[in-house]
């Protein structure tokens, strides 16, 4: 027979005689069908025979226990993920004789089915595969190999292999309470000693572990020059990451010094745990700080725990605090003193229910962090969306990570160490891509100030220039101020001599001046006397500052101002064919006479000059503020602009022929003596000036 499947029948050659009958050969040929006949029906019976044994085997294989199929080595590979290969089972108080052949029986199954709640102590199992190597027998020597093992935290690994032969070599015997052995690590990772398998070898890889607070496992086979090549890679890896995560802490603490920022601070101190936290998972801290002291690894593990929510619960009440929720910030801070009373709870009683605990702190910790964190750039200015976005996103990593380690659903897909880095490292970049957009933000602002502070300045600048200039003008303007005082003062004293001469031969004349002509002649000497008396006083020395108050006066009415102004102009207005209007009033004021004679003077004398036809018509209304003395003409008129220059001193327009003193002098006086003068005045129609004066008491 040849194969499973092949059957082979044969019949025994006919016995040849001497001397046959005739009737042999037929009955020869009889038998030969009823042996052909057999053969078929023998045939078909073997046939069924098969089915149905070939269904048995069917159903056995369905109804057996799984068998793994040996991991097939490769001459100068290894595995590197040998985890894939392994079979699980969980008996706590079995020993290595037993679940050898628990296994070789197929009752290992392909789930890791233990679970951090089980109990307060670390969960444990068994896991195992069968290799072989299929390398060709051919006198070759055997291949080396190592088996390196990834996980985090773990608190006891015996490590066996099994040969054909039943030989059984102990190859890594590792627990978290002995000191730490450099022969027994490759940077994070646990290894093993070099051994050999030969060529067409088969041996049976048996584990048993008890985890820590993670139940993942990563295992791999590798020869002794990738065993060096993922050393040297994975601790360059390792350098990098913790000279990043250095740096970053350096940053926040530099930002604490330059700004006095305190939210900067307890950002420091909150990934300075977590880094602590970073390293006890890659079991740095054991190996650099305390190698020789194990009895310390499960105090130092629950104090960077639970000062990690602490830590975080300081900087969420700081964070609610500086946005007014004072009673928020109270809990919240309430919760540190929470975390240090689970922390004096683990070291009595250091297990599973205290791991727990903390990760339940951690995860209400990334909430609150987040939450105040989100206030605090909100109360900085306007939020960024990538640093937001990148902080939620963040924030669900961690807790997807903390429920995947305590329920253990992760398994194998979630490489702690790995994960935890990432989770890390992306909260790093998302609160310096915050407190970079704060730095730049600030530094507008302050860019922005200093302009603003330039601008004031050069304002400053610019205003004190106009005010130097003004004071300029000033001492220019008073200098020719003084100068036309004592010009004015000495018109003034000079006019005196001639005013005396003619009023002399006024006086001389007698009974040969017309008596009307004669008193016009003395009110004119008379208002000249006294306004060259009036400008001698006020230029004097020791003169006193001119009264801006008429009611030291007795009251007068204002018709002799009208009457005066009136004989003094009537005959040069006559005399350019105009009329000259005068409305009587019985109005009277204490405004000194001089200042309103000297006021209407100027404003009839240029409304006479420059009305070429039409009259000038003057006149009191009485108002109940007091009466207003009116000046009105059909002159040329003037613009606003005109008005404006010619309150001006100097300022004429070009057809006049003065000083260009008559308005400013007109405007000024108004104002020195409490008054109010106002112009109306439309081009081509005319120009009304009202006087507005207080009435008599």
């Amino acid at each position: 027979m040849r194969g499973a499947d092949a059957t082979r029948y044969e019949v025994d050659p006919p016995i040849a005689t001497a001397r046959e009958p005739k009737e042999l050969p037929r009955a020869r040929a009889c038998l030969h069908s009823a042996a052909m006949e057999a053969h078929r029906l023998k045939g078909q019976s073997f046939a069924m025979t098969r089915r149905l044994l070939r269904l048995c085997l069917f159903l056995a294989l369905l109804l057996a226990p799984w068998h793994a199929a040996a991991v097939e080595l490769r001459p100068g590979q290894g595995v590197p993920d040998l985890a894939a290969h392994l079979r699980y089972a969980s008996d706590p108080g079995a020993d290595l004789a037993t679940m050898l052949n628990r296994f070789r029986t197929g009752q290992f199954g392909p789930d890791l089915d233990i679970h951090m709640l089980d109990s307060n102590y670390a969960p444990e199992a068994w896991a195992a595969t069968e290799l072989i190597n299929a390398s060709i027998a051919d006198g070759r020597a055997p291949d080396p190999f190592a088996i390196t093992l990834d996980i985090p935290v773990v608190s006891e690994v015996d490590l066996y292999l099994i040969r054909e032969d039943g030989l059984t070599e102990n190859l890594l015997t590792y627990s978290i309470f002995s000191a730490f052995d450099p022969a027994q690590h490759a940077a994070t990772r646990l290894r093993t000693p070099i051994f050999e398998i030969a060529p067409q070898e088969r041996v049976i890889l048996l584990a048993h572990i008890k985890f820590g607070p993670f139940q993942s496992l990563q295992m791999a086979l590798e020869t002794p020059s990738e065993l060096e090549g993922s050393t040297f890679s994975s601790g360059i890896a390792l350098a990098a990451f913790y000279a990043f995560s250095v740096a970053c802490l350096v940053f926040f603490v530099g930002f604490f010094l330059a700004l006095r920022d305190w939210t900067s601070l307890f950002y420091a101190l909150l990934y300075f745990f977590g880094l602590g936290l970073v390293a006890v998972t890659d079991g740095l801290l054991f190996r650099f700080l305390y190698p020789n002291r194990p009895d310390l690894q499960s105090a130092v593990g629950f104090f960077i725990l639970f000062a990690l929510s602490g830590s975080g619960f300081l900087l969420a009440g700081h964070g609610f605090g500086q946005n007014g929720a004072v009673r928020m910030a109270r809990s919240v801070r309430a919760l540190a003193l929470l975390s240090a009373l689970g922390f004096l709870a683990s070291l009595a009683s250091p297990g599973t229910y205290a791991a727990m605990a903390a990760y339940v702190l951690l995860g209400l910790m990334v909430v609150l962090a987040l939450a105040s964190g989100g206030a605090w750039r909100q109360r900085q200015g306007a939020t960024h969306a990538i640093s937001l976005w990148l902080a939620v996103a963040t924030v669900l990593a961690i807790l997807a990570v903390l429920v995947l380690t305590v329920t253990g659903w992760g398994g194998n897909a979630v490489q702690p160490a790995l994960a935890i880095k990432l989770v890390y490292a992306t909260l790093l970049i998302a609160t310096i891509t915050s407190f970079a957009a704060q730095f730049i933000m600030i530094r507008r602002q302050h860019a922005q100030a200093v302009a603003e502070k330039v601008a004031a300045l050069e304002q400053e600048a610019k205003r004190s220039q106009e005010l130097l200039e003004a004071e300029q003008n000033y001492s220019r303007a008073r200098d020719l101020a003084q100068l036309r005082q004592r010009q004015l003062a000495t018109a003034s004293h000079d006019f005196r001599q001639p005013l005396a001469s003619l009023r002399m031969t006024l006086d001389g004349l007698g009974d040969q001046v017309d008596p009307e002509l004669r008193k016009r002649l003395g009110e004119a000497f008379d208002y000249m006397e006294e306004l060259t008396g009036d400008y001698l006083s006020e230029t004097a020395p020791d003169a006193p500052p001119p009264s801006h108050s008429g009611g030291e006066d007795e009251p007068y009415a204002l018709s002799l101002i009208l009457q005066t102004v009136h004989q003094m102009f009537h005959d040069e207005a006559v005399s350019r064919g105009l009329r000259l209007d005068m409305v009587e009033s019985s109005a009277t004021v204490t405004v000194p006479p001089i200042v309103l004679m000297r006021i209407v003077s100027n404003l009839v004398s240029n409304a006479v000059k420059y009305t070429r036809q039409g009259r000038v018509l003057i006149g009191v209304r009485r108002r109940a503020t007091g009466p207003e003395l009116w000046v009105c003409d059909t002159g040329p008129g003037m613009t606003a602009e005109q008005i404006e220059t010619f309150r001006q001193e100097g300022q004429k327009g070009a057809q006049s022929e003065g000083h260009g003193l008559g308005l400013a002098v007109c405007f000024g006086l108004a104002q020195e003596h409490g008054l109010h003068l106002r112009v109306h005045s439309l081009p081509g129609r005319g120009t009304v000036f009202c006087l507005a004066a207080p009435p008599a008491a």
